[in-house]
């Protein structure tokens, strides 16, 4: 009887120690589910707090790419319009270019007419007034003194000079220019006609072969203007004897002559101005 009780506690306590066991063993798989739920849960809060948040940031990138948009659209339409008047200002400009040319070439040419025009009546008056003095002649460096008679003195000049003088007559005879006393100034004659002018001038050349005379000299009366040009003529003439020898340049009228060829006031060579 004793040993049938201690059976049966035996059993008992087997029991009781399989079930702590089996409890035992229950115990940690039941924390480390509760961690996976609560990383689980962490996790999943994580996500959709990230997604949230990247929601957010794609609608203000969105929005901000439309405002860049729009800025960029609003610049884009701004540098269209700045280069239509930019373009326009250029047509204004080049059209006003043109006319502002054509009214200059317009202005050289007017200028250039009146250049022409003033040239030429220029040359007209000198002509006009050459032709006033065409019975003239001038008699240059003749000896000058006190109460003399110009008359006279023209007379003996054109007797050293052998032509008649009682077929010779003058409208009159004077001396031109100021007074000075280092030179003797020109006396100019007026001859009644062309042709006892002509004589005389025919004959001047002789003038250097008188005693009294010799170094006095006969030139025609020239009109203001060609007595300028001649200034430059005469001083191209002596250049090109004295410094280069050019012993047969000669000055006609108004021109200068230098072997053939032939020069003006306005084309005396480089080398004689």
């Amino acid at each position: 009887m004793g040993r049938k009780r201690s059976k049966r506690g035996s059993s008992s306590s087997t029991s009781d120690e399989s079930k702590r066991d089996v409890e035992g063993d229950d115990c940690p798989n039941k924390e480390l589910k509760d961690a996976i739920d609560c990383l689980k849960k962490l996790v999943t809060d994580g996500l959709a707090e990230l997604h949230a948040d990247l929601d957010k940031l794609r609608y203000e990138l969105k929005a901000n790419i439309s405002e860049v948009k729009s800025s960029i659209q609003k610049l884009e339409d701004s540098i269209e319009f700045t280069q239509g008047e930019v373009d326009t200002l250029k047509e204004q400009v080049k059209e006003k270019s043109k006319k502002h040319e054509t009214d200059v070439e317009l202005l050289h040419q007017k200028v250039a007419e009146l250049e022409l025009k003033l040239k030429e009546e220029v040359e007209r008056n000198t002509n006009i007034e050459q032709y006033t003095r065409r019975e003239n002649l001038r008699f240059n460096k003749i000896p000058e003194s006190e109460d003399e008679n110009c008359k006279a003195i023209i007379y003996d000049v054109i007797s050293s000079l052998g032509v008649n003088t009682s077929e010779i007559r003058y409208h009159a005879v004077h001396r031109v220019g100021k007074k000075a006393e280092d030179r003797c100034r020109p006396i100019i004659a007026r001859f009644v006609c062309r042709e006892e002018r002509d004589r005389v001038w025919l004959e001047r050349g002789k003038i250097k072969q008188s005693t009294t005379y010799s170094d006095a000299y006969i030139t025609e009366d020239y009109a203001r203007a060609i007595q300028e040009e001649r200034k430059k003529l005469i001083k191209a003439m002596m250049k090109a004897r004295d410094d280069h020898g050019l012993k047969n340049a000669k000055v006609k009228g108004r021109f200068l002559y230098i072997n053939k060829d032939r020069y003006d006031h306005e084309n005396i060579p480089g080398f004689l101005k």
